[in-house]
């Protein structure tokens, strides 16, 4: 796996996520087949006039577009990529390049905002081979603004190139969709997000356990920005950053306690399950958290049992189970006592049906174990 490297500013006051925000296509954490695909474009010079970047918040969308647009204008390019020396890149990178135009479509939804961009890029290039126009949440805008928006992608001025950003494509006119190159950002992997949390903890002169490490993971849920706001709020308080530590700061559940949940679950004791679920109802944790996170055990325990085995059709059972409250747009408290209350039935109809014990012995957990020290370091 490629090694990303983190920028380090001598800024310490900025945010980390504005202080370690990628300025070149190495840095950039996860995305490996959208930085090919650009290096070949500006490599094979087949630039198109419009790209819509798709993909939740937090995982490089408007990132990416300022480096492409270093990319494209840079007059000394390597590999194509952008050399981060030369006038037009420093001029990009801080926000002063009269070549390069960015708005936010949710603070500027009008159609007057996109006419001014418009009749900007209609001007000659001043220092730069490109004009380069960079719509953010672009799903934001009026119809009038997509209308005044669609004459231009329809007739697009020499040297323009237009980046679109969106997290809700379904929001955006086909019209718009099929003028553009569509480009889908990923969710960011977890090894590769925890590799880059590690370094900028490690630079940062910090530390951090793999427990609360997990956690954070789990709460990101593949968006970078996420993971490293929640590491800079952690920071803030003390150095050493500790599960326990997270969730004071996260309504998610964490790993362990879901765990220890998943492995009364599966070994039939009703009783700590129970327990374990008032446990959290009391720290006010989301239990939208506690089921995907007993989701995704379950699916990987089922892909690692035999098909016709016994304790494959229970955790189908309880994967069913979970899937049909999972789909609630919200799990409120008395959706999760109704969850629990079938939970009971299942896991009960399983112990009691014949040839269960081999299953059961598979799973023993120490009854001993108190929840709150499950997760202290």
């Amino acid at each position: 796996m490629k090694q990303n490297p983190i920028t380090f500013s001598r800024d310490t006051k900025r945010p980390f996520h504005s202080k370690y925000r990628p300025t070149h296509f190495d840095e950039i954490v996860g995305q490996e087949h959208i930085i090919s695909y650009f290096k070949n474009v500006i490599l094979n010079e087949r630039i198109s006039f419009a790209y819509l970047f798709i993909g939740k918040h937090g995982v490089g969308k408007t990132t990416m577009s300022r480096i492409i647009a270093k990319a494209l204008n840079c007059s000394q390019p390597y590999n194509g990529g952008a050399c981060n020396k030369c006038v037009n890149c420093i001029n990009i990178s801080l926000g002063k390049s009269f070549d390069v135009h960015e708005i936010n479509a949710a603070l500027n939804t009008g159609v007057e905002n996109i006419r001014h961009i418009i009749e900007k890029i209609q001007l000659s290039s001043v220092h730069s081979p490109y004009k380069i126009c960079i719509i953010d949440e672009v799903h934001m805008l009026s119809l009038n603004a997509f209308n005044a928006l669609l004459k231009v992608l329809e007739e697009p001025p020499k040297n323009v190139v237009f980046i679109l950003a969106t997290t809700e494509i379904k929001k955006i006119p086909n019209t718009i969709i099929s003028r553009c190159h569509k480009l889908f950002f990923l969710p960011v992997d977890k090894m590769s997000l925890a590799s880059s949390i590690s370094k900028i903890v490690w630079i940062e002169k910090g530390n951090i356990t793999n427990k609360a490490l997990l956690h954070i993971l789990n709460c990101s849920e593949g968006s970078l920005r996420d993971a490293i706001n929640l590491v800079d709020m952690l920071m803030i308080n003390d150095s050493s950053i500790t599960e326990s530590n997270c969730s004071f700061l996260s309504t998610h559940i964490p790993y362990s306690v879901s765990n220890l949940f998943f492995s009364h679950l599966v070994s039939g004791n009703i009783f700590s399950t129970l327990q374990i679920s008032l446990y959290i109802q009391n720290k006010k944790w989301l239990e939208d958290s506690l089921l995907t996170q007993i989701q995704k055990m379950l699916e990987n325990e089922i892909v690692n049992s035999s098909s016709s085995s016994l304790k494959s059709q229970h955790l189908i059972s309880l994967w069913q189970l979970l899937s049909k409250y999972h789909s609630y747009n919200s799990c409120s408290t008395s959706i999760f006592s109704s969850f629990l209350f079938e939970l009971t039935n299942v896991v009960s109809k399983f112990s009691t049906s014949k040839n269960s014990n081999t299953f059961f012995k598979k799973k023993k957990v120490p009854s001993f174990i108190k929840i709150d020290d499950i997760y202290i370091c």
